[in-house]
């Protein structure tokens, strides 16, 4: 469950804050099948929750994997090759919800179909399926041109980060993310929206999302008066 607001795009950009509260859902995988047998029914929530709101505990370093399935198939499995067929594209590349779990499951079948004799059970620790229900609160920072702008993506926690760039374009239904909307909406400088809209944050931490937001800003209020 997450908190239906975005930033207005009138004016202001108001910075929210974000806090996930676990639900476990009482099922877990000890093979390469069966997470694909699990993955056929659990809700969209919980592969939304391993793949994409995963982002938000990768807060300060990048890992191999971006998301919790290739990360256990990788740890535990120990198929480093279906791993990075599963890490390859993110939840982003697809329509919708449905679309991702369809190609999760095909990549998972073609894998197991092509393996010469059926995969033993994991000798590492089971994978549980769990969902997230996503708390917004607001923040008392605010920015109304690029300089404030800079200021705050320099000072606000790094849940903010996640709760703008990327559960904006998984759950608010903003492709773009807040931020590059804004600064092409409001600002009305589509260059620098692009660029921000950009960064993938599947093959970054948080901390690198901010390292990346402040370069690209910062070269923008280089060239002069104008941005």
């Amino acid at each position: 469950m997450t908190t239906e607001t975005t930033p207005p795009m009138n004016g202001s950009f108001h910075f929210w804050g974000c806090s996930d509260i676990r639900e476990s859902l009482g099922l877990r995988a000890d093979s390469e099948r069966h997470l694909l047998e699990r993955l056929e029914s659990v809700p969209q929530e919980s592969i939304y929750y391993h793949t994409v709101r995963c982002l938000l505990r990768r807060r300060v370093f990048p890992t191999p994997y971006p998301d919790d399935f290739s990360t256990w198939v990788a740890n535990e499995a120990r198929d480093v090759t279906l791993a990075e067929r599963l890490a390859f594209h993110s939840p982003f590349d697809f329509l919708d919800a449905e679309a991702f779990r369809q190609h999760l499951l095909e990549t998972l079948d073609d894998h197991l179909t092509r393996l010469p004799a059926a995969p033993a059970a994991v000798l590492g620790k089971p994978f549980y399926f769990l969902m997230g229900h996503l708390v917004a609160v607001p923040l008392e920072i605010v920015a109304w041109d690029l300089r404030s702008l800079r200021k705050a993506l320099a000072q606000v926690d790094d849940s903010s980060l996640y709760y703008h760039a990327v559960e904006a374009i998984g759950r608010l239904g903003n492709p773009r993310g807040d931020f590059a909307a804004w600064v092409e909406d409001v600002l009305r400088l589509p260059s620098l929206a692009r660029r921000i809209a950009e960064i993938d944050p599947f093959v970054m931490s948080l901390a690198g999302v901010r390292a990346r937001l402040l370069e690209i800003v910062d070269s923008e209020l280089a060239l002069g008066p104008s941005a």
